[in-house]
């Protein structure tokens, strides 16, 4: 057990007992083992170490945080603050004669990348979409038809995927676990059926909505039928 400084502070329960440490390398170092050394982490680290969405969406599926939207949070504070520019810093020696070297590169056809972690919200199965794949890649991976990946993500055939994107690879459910949303600057609906897991024509039913409309900043957005 844990024999250093604590602190109490109301979290998820009131007075919840926190490690104490004397710098922030030391947090980050215990932290880093925390999560090396718990099995429900281990499928983490089959991502690469700059797939902070992965991450992300990873932590939260493992039940590091209980927030439903833990995942959003922190990769829009990566993105605010461009913290993920720090995994591109490399310090490579250059000489001389390897400047003058002319490199000729050999063009390299990469492979879609295969999806080692499945993630799930809602009790139901999503991937997060990197770079090189395709709505057909996604459906050759897991043995499924285009037209149903498509279905599964409310999708028309021109749609265009980029990394990052969440992917449903089985239906999403007509429900929330979560109440309703609090919709952020930015947000759309269809957005907002993919962060949840939940249709997108069941939210407009439950929200009495009609197709295609968008929220507004601090609109209540209900994922279950609001309670009597």
């Amino acid at each position: 057990g844990w024999e250093g400084m604590t602190y109490y502070k109301d979290d998820d329960e009131k007075n919840e007992c926190f490690r104490k440490y004397n710098t922030v390398l030391e947090s980050y170092s215990d932290h880093s083992m925390f999560l090396k050394t718990r099995d429900r982490y281990k499928f983490l680290f089959d991502l690469k170490v700059t797939d902070y969405k992965g991450w992300a969406h990873g932590l939260k599926s493992a039940g590091y945080a209980t927030d439903p939207n833990y995942a959003f949070k922190l990769i829009q504070i990566i993105e605010q603050y461009k913290l993920h520019e720090y995994d591109k810093l490399t310090t490579v020696p250059v000489t001389k004669e390897e400047e003058k070297e002319p490199i000729t590169k050999t063009p390299v056809v990469t492979p879609a990348p295969k999806h080692k972690s499945i993630l799930k919200v809602n009790n139901r199965k999503y991937i997060i979409a990197q770079q090189g794949d395709s709505y057909q890649s996604i459906a050759q991976e897991f043995e499924t038809g285009l037209h149903l990946i498509y279905k599964y993500n409310d999708l028309g055939k021109s749609a265009s995927l980029k990394p990052g994107d969440i992917i449903f690879i089985e239906p999403k459910r007509k429900k929330g676990d979560a109440e309703f949303h609090t919709v952020k600057k930015g947000e759309t609906l269809y957005g907002i059926s993919q962060q949840y897991g939940v249709k997108l024509k069941s939210i407009y039913k439950i929200n009495k909505l009609k197709p295609g409309h968008q929220p507004k900043e601090g609109d209540k957005i209900y994922l279950k039928k609001k309670k009597a």
